[in-house]
């Protein structure tokens, strides 16, 4: 069997090489991972030339594209997400309306292209609403066709009206470090199973 791969998407605001709290959570799922001989891809959305739109391609320089073929060939996705204004980054919307597209989509055995891929999430911010980010983008990665496996997401945020980030003052919390184990476990030891034991086509035809 071949190794299992992962993409991880940081939909951080920030340019990289900027310190980042996304970054810092998300490779500590990607170590995780990788503990467990998964082959790790992280794109760094903000960064990628991803122009707006709901199609799989939006023409000429859009990078996309790109991400979008490396969706289809990995077994796990992780998005990495900052909370700004209470909400999902405005990155992550955007990587989401992209991949909107795969509801367009099926394989040839008449599947939306993330079936038999498990999907996860990370979240970092400053007060609260890491719960209500995660399950927004947890629902969208469902809506593709991809599989949830349980404790899908790692979160920190930091105290009401607090200026700490995560990568600063975060990365021993004990309860987040413990939400990574759990989640980058759960990813792979679900991507198994369904590599292993694929979603039968029968199930999913219109009667």
């Amino acid at each position: 069997m071949s190794s299992l791969k992962a993409i991880l998407i940081n939909c951080t605001l920030k340019p990289q090489g900027e310190k980042s709290s996304t970054a810092a959570l998300l490779s500590k799922v990607e170590a995780v991972l990788k503990s467990h001989h998964v082959d790790c891809k992280t794109i760094h959305a903000v960064d990628a030339k991803i122009h707006f739109g709901v199609e799989a391609s939006m023409g000429k320089n859009d990078g996309w594209p790109a991400i979008h073929s490396q969706l289809l060939e990995s077994d796990i996705i992780v998005i990495g997400c900052p909370i700004w204004l209470a909400k999902r980054s405005s990155v992550c919307q955007m990587v989401l309306e992209r991949m909107d597209a795969l509801l367009n989509e099926t394989t040839t055995a008449g599947q939306l292209p993330l079936y038999n891929k498990v999907g996860g999430v990370c979240v970092v911010g400053n007060e609260d609403g890491a719960q209500n980010v995660a399950a927004g983008i947890l629902y969208n990665l469902m809506q593709f066709g991809a599989t949830i496996p349980p404790n899908a997401e790692a979160y920190w945020v930091g105290l009401a009206g607090g200026e700490d980030d995560y990568v600063d003052v975060g990365q021993d919390q004990e309860y987040t470090n413990q939400l990574v184990s759990y989640l980058g476990h759960n990813l792979v030891h679900v991507a198994k199973i369904l590599r292993a034991n694929p979603i039968p086509v029968e199930g999913n035809k219109a009667k």
